[in-house]
């Protein structure tokens, strides 16, 4: 199983930061496809498509949460509400992506590859994906670890 590094910033922020996760990969054909294409013409983007699909896969994961002083149920709770603005977000961009899906049509005109298009799709489908699993994932069911600073 491997292991993410998340880490909560003290009061009174409590901000919740990624520091380590997996690197991007699919094993759909299309998403690959489109994995590849924005490797080599936007390669700005993976590791915030990385960042997607660890939400989407978040239970597979063992959990390093760097917390301070922290008790474990505190750390779970600013979880749970961390992954919840994370699926009110991700519902937002979903919706703003399907809308503007059917326009990348017409980009497919112009000559050369089409990254608006495949670009678009694999933040779509890794957005789209985030959110459904952040819908059934419950705090409580995380293998989390509490690390010391």
């Amino acid at each position: 199983m491997e292991t993410i590094r998340i880490e909560i910033s003290p009061a009174p922020g409590r901000h919740v930061q990624l520091l380590d996760f997996p690197e991007l990969h699919s094993g759909k054909k299309l998403v690959r496809k489109g994995i590849a294409i924005l490797r080599k013409y936007a390669p700005g983007i993976m590791r915030y498509l990385s960042e997607q699909r660890l939400l989407g896969h978040l239970p597979a994961y063992r959990i390093e949460v760097r917390a301070g002083n922290m008790a474990e149920a505190e750390v779970r709770a600013l979880l749970a509400a961390w992954m919840r603005r994370k699926r009110i977000r991700r519902l937002f961009y979903v919706v703003l992506e399907l809308l503007l899906m059917p326009f990348t049509a017409f980009v497919a005109l112009l000559p050369g590859p089409n990254v608006v298009f495949y670009g678009l799709f694999v933040v779509f489908y890794f957005h789209a994906k985030a959110f459904l699993s952040l819908n059934r994932i419950k705090v409580e069911e995380l293998n989390i670890s509490l690390a010391m600073n």
